[in-house]
């Protein structure tokens, strides 16, 4: 029997799903001057607005973990993506004549980003949870990849948009129609997507690659405990890997998340730039991100499948990629050359995307009935960045006028990330709590000793 590929049209889904996402989180981005001069906001006050949605999304990471192991990604994944589109929608009320003063519509704007970021947790570590069940692991950072890939290519075919619908219709318009594009895909997954083991359209032959691929069904997909086990929690984040990780995820999302809060601001004011052109210059970053990200998981599935060890398939997209971001500095050199300072994005953020294989490793190090709670864990420290980072950048606005210290800082973070892959993150295995321990065979599929000695 030939297997069916209900697996890409999961993956189609999840592209979709991420797409919206970085719309949603991006609109803000792109209507972000206008909301200034309409509503009078300091850069201090513009920044805090652009980290309030990280506020909440990081704090609601391990709570949305936990429910995510407990009830799976259909309901809780469908529900968020209604609720954060709601939300998305009732930004552009903010302007309305209900609000007598600017203080009162900043709040609006204020609550209704926090009320986003909650709606927003679970993506990632539902993401994860639904690559790590449906797909083989030799399959999974190309997966991963693609669906990552969206946040990129929507970006760049959304900001311009967006920036057109700002100049002819007002900055509310941008949020209308993006909140109500979600509202629908929302309601689609909740009708569509199914488990594997749930699934009308995958047949056994699809099933059986899936299992003997470590996905749906294997040795290490198997709950011994149906519960959160929290002992283990407690073991896994006190291995020195687990740290390496959540640094390294703060140092990839510090660059992100400049580029979907300041970076249309930038390029009108920094570059002196019409929104128009900012629209249109900002898709050569985010079309290069989307062939970084690519690159990066293609590159290590190919390692991986040709015989290298999972620890240097892995680590060398991500710790490439995060000493390259750090090239992002050299912008401050050409801020009178719009061209050549776009190009200079352009390449970083290619790096930063090419480093994208964290939630890979994740699936990689932790074991699958833990993935929801750790990878909460994980999307709290990268989005730590995006609380730090946007407020960081409105101070040095503030006070100097320009955006040199901002690229030092965000140069300086991506090498922080490449340091903790160096000697933080050893051996890629499945850690395995003492109370958890397999049977010798049951990591099998993971590096040897003596594959880590021959890529040493």
């Amino acid at each position: 029997m030939k297997p069916t590929r209900t697996r890409l049209s999961v993956l189609a889904m999840l592209f979709v799903v991420t797409a919206i996402n970085y719309m949603d989180r991006a609109n803000l981005s792109v209507a972000g001057s206008h909301i200034q001069g309409e509503f009078f906001l300091s850069a201090t006050q513009l920044g805090l607005l652009f980290s309030m949605f990280t506020w909440f999304y990081a704090m609601s990471q391990i709570p949305v973990g936990y429910l995510l192991d407990r009830i799976g990604s259909r309901w809780l994944y469908g529900s968020a993506i209604v609720l954060w589109s709601f939300f998305t929608l009732l930004m552009g009320l903010a302007s309305h004549h209900f609000f007598t003063t600017a203080t009162a519509s900043f709040m609006m704007l204020l609550v209704c980003r926090a009320l986003i970021g909650v709606a927003e947790a679970p993506s990632f570590p539902s993401n994860t949870k639904i690559i790590a069940t449906w797909f083989p692991d030799h399959e999974r950072a190309r997966a991963t990849a693609t669906y990552s890939s969206a946040q990129y290519i929507g970006l760049a075919l959304l900001t311009p948009a967006l920036s057109f619908i700002v100049s002819q219709w007002g900055w509310e318009m941008s949020f209308y129609i993006s909140g109500l594009i979600g509202i629908v895909f929302g309601v689609y997954w909740l009708i569509a997507y199914r488990d594997p083991q749930h699934s009308s359209r995958v047949n056994s032959a699809e099933l059986a690659v899936i299992r003997q691929g470590g996905g749906y069904g294997s040795s290490n997909q198997q709950n011994q405990n149906p519960g959160v086990n929290w002992p283990s929690v407690r073991y896994i984040l006190r291995q020195r890997i687990t740290w390496g990780l959540f640094i390294a995820q703060f140092a990839a999302s510090s660059t992100l998340y400049f580029f979907l809060t300041w970076f249309i601001v930038y390029l009108e004011k920094g570059l002196h730039l019409s929104i128009d052109k900012a629209g249109i210059g900002a898709m050569f970053p985010y079309l290069m991100a989307m062939a970084g990200v690519l690159c990066g998981g293609t590159l290590s599935d190919m390692l991986l499948k040709r015989g290298h060890s999972r620890t240097f398939a892995r680590k060398l997209p991500v710790m490439t990629g995060m000493l390259l971001t750090c090239s992002i500095a050299l912008v401050n050199f050409f801020q009178d050359s719009p061209v050549i300072a776009i190009a200079i994005l352009s390449i970083a953020f290619f790096a930063n995307a090419f480093s994208n294989l964290g939630w890979v490793v994740c699936s990689d190090v932790i074991p699958r009935h833990l993935i929801g709670t750790i990878g909460g864990f994980l999307n709290i420290f990268g989005n730590l960045s995006g609380i730090v980072s946007p407020i960081i950048i409105g101070v040095i606005l503030q006070r100097t006028q320009n955006f040199q210290y901002a690229m030092w800082y965000i140069a300086a973070v991506a090498l922080c990330g490449f340091l903790a892959y160096l000697l933080l993150v050893g051996k890629i295995e499945v850690l395995t709590p003492p109370s958890e321990e397999q049977p010798e065979n049951a990591n099998s599929r993971f590096d040897t000793p003596t594959d880590l000695q021959r890529e040493a």
